[in-house]
């Protein structure tokens, strides 16, 4: 989810949507290079290189890994919160849920800006919040990067996440170190990562969520060109990069850009228990005092959109998701906060009957 009091980065958005129209248009627009060859994508990846203990419960760890080389420069943040209790039982272990952040935030937005440690407590609950932007930059839309030649260099954020980042997790931490005891949840651009690297990698994941999420890049022609647009004005407005770095071009990498979308590979989350959280954008009573309430709403409305296509998708292969739409919501915080209340009684619930 967005920044919601900042609109500069919608201003440098446009713009790169105007680039990324032109790109579009231009089918005979050159393949980005193949990518260099990932890194090995174990746990022993990852380098920690500085610890802070930040409450009773919650750690953060710098940290850096050859799979993402901007992370030498700029290192990624971890944060973990442990269960209360977690040290006075050393049998015992937890169940993990992911959450992953969203267009120009930082990892400890689902510590500042949603409460995820106060709705928590008292839950028998490991969480894991990694960074998937750099600083607070556009992002990296969760996914190994088809063109690894920019100013980025090898940027295999689906790596980090989904095989070092679990597999450290597992070795520090004393989880259920299987599907099921491990979910992975998202918000905005994240909602996309949570859905894709679900379906992706479903022995991994046993429960997936999306909070106002990305989550059809290509299944629905509109949500494709939507999707296309949004992304590419991303990485040239925020990230000052070639339009379409991650999936490559939408015409000549359709086959790359089909199998990270998670509306096209729904049938992959069968066994999966799959929660999607949307609104239609409408403002309430609160938001009204917002002054970036006009961006907020837009941006909903938009996401919307995709879900309804994810829908469409999962209606048409027979997938079971359990849908949580409503009219009154935009892009804001305050409903980030809402979806995670209604969520984790589910999650738990499914943590304890495979359900």
């Amino acid at each position: 989810m967005e920044r919601p009091r900042s609109t500069a980065w919608i201003a440098a958005l446009l713009a790169g949507m105007m680039t990324a129209a032109i790109a579009v248009a231009a089918p005979g627009a050159a393949t980005p290079s193949p990518p260099r060859p990932a890194a090995a994508g174990t746990a022993a990846a990852i380098k920690v290189l500085a610890t802070e203990r930040v409450d009773a419960r919650t750690t953060t760890y710098t940290v850096s890994t050859p799979s993402l080389e901007m992370s030498a420069k700029v290192p990624l943040k971890v944060h973990v919160v442990l269960p209360n209790g977690y040290a006075r039982h050393p049998d015992r272990r937890y169940p993990v849920l992911y959450a992953l952040p969203g267009t120009s935030n930082k990892a400890d937005v689902w510590l500042n800006n949603i409460d995820t440690a106060r709705l928590t407590a008292g839950r028998p609950l490991i969480v894991v919040i990694p960074d998937g932007t750099y600083d607070g930059d556009g992002g990296g839309f969760y996914t190994d990067w088809v063109d690894q030649t920019t100013s980025r260099g090898v940027a295999n954020w689906e790596t980090f996440h989904t095989r070092e980042l679990v597999g450290w997790v597992d070795r520090r931490f004393r989880t259920v170190a299987d599907r099921s005891g491990r979910a992975i949840v998202g918000i905005s651009q994240g909602g996309f990562g949570s859905m894709s690297y679900a379906a992706r990698h479903p022995a991994r994941y046993g429960a997936v969520a999306s909070f106002s999420g990305a989550v059809d890049i290509y299944y629905g022609e509109q949500c494709r060109i939507g999707a296309a647009l949004l992304i590419a004005g991303i990485m040239t407005g925020l990230n000052q990069v070639q339009p379409f770095a991650p999936f490559g071009d939408p015409v000549t990498n359709a086959a790359n850009w089909r199998s990270r979308d998670p509306g096209s590979i729904v049938g992959r989350l069968s066994d999966t228990r799959i929660d999607l959280y949307t609104a239609a954008g409408l403002p309430g009573r609160t938001d009204l005092v917002d002054p970036a309430v006009p961006g907020t709403m837009a941006m909903e409305a938009l996401l919307h959109h995709s879900n309804l296509c994810f829908k469409k998708a999962a209606d048409a292969a027979g997938v079971r998701y359990y849908w949580h739409s409503r009219l009154v919501g935009t892009h804001a915080w305050r409903y980030g906060t809402r979806s995670l209340a209604d969520y984790l009684p589910r999650l738990m619930n499914f943590f304890r009957s495979g359900r």
